[in-house]
């Protein structure tokens, strides 16, 4: 059976993981600032901080 779907970012425990997260949180705020928040997408925070998009919705499962 699966869990049913988070709506808050996981937590990281590896310091690779802080990093990651550290890193889409730059992307996220430099697209956010050049777009709007409304227009930014998922993918692009994911390309501008070279993270899977899979990592991404790992972390903020919504934008």
């Amino acid at each position: 059976m699966s869990s049913p779907p988070r709506s808050s970012p996981l937590a990281p425990t590896r310091q690779r993981g802080r990093d990651r997260v550290e890193a889409i949180l730059a992307a996220a705020t430099t697209v956010f600032a050049e777009k709007s928040y409304e227009t930014a997408t998922m993918t692009e925070i994911a390309a501008r901080s070279s993270t899977a998009i899979g990592s991404l919705y790992r972390f903020f499962p919504t934008k």
